[in-house]
């Protein structure tokens, strides 16, 4: 089986914090809306650079 990793775009970075969001939602119960408050623009910040 073959993957592919492409750069993502800027158009790209809303719906990539979206996915990240609805992940940790998911999976990490334990993580808080306060936590979620404090990283959400850490990874906006670093999908960028």
């Amino acid at each position: 089986m073959k993957y592919l990793v492409e750069k993502v775009g800027e158009a790209e970075f809303p719906e990539l914090v979206a996915v990240w969001e609805a992940s940790v939602r998911a999976t990490h119960h334990f993580i808080s809306e306060e936590d979620i408050a404090y990283y959400k623009p850490l990874i906006q910040f670093y999908t960028r650079n």
